[in-house]
């Protein structure tokens, strides 16, 4: 696995932008698996999908405390849940 630094554009939870943001990202064959953003790990929970807006195949991620986002298989796109 891979770990590198990414800038990500991130919409909150109301579908407002925050911004390009950076976060480190470790990636397995198929996409992210580990994230570090906004001060928290997150980390793959074995759930896919798709982004209805785009149609973009995205990946969930959860904290240890439940915190979620989804994010593109690039991670260059978060959605903040």
């Amino acid at each position: 696995m891979t770990i590198t630094t990414v800038t990500a554009v991130v919409i909150d939870t109301n579908k407002r932008l925050r911004g390009s943001m950076p976060v480190q990202v470790e990636f397995d064959a198929y996409g992210p698996v580990r994230v570090q953003h906004a001060g928290q790990i997150y980390r793959y929970t074995g759930k896919e999908g798709r982004s209805l807006d785009r149609d973009l195949a995205t990946r969930e991620m959860a904290t240890i405390d439940d915190a979620r986002l989804w994010m593109t298989l690039d991670a260059l796109q978060i959605w903040e849940d």
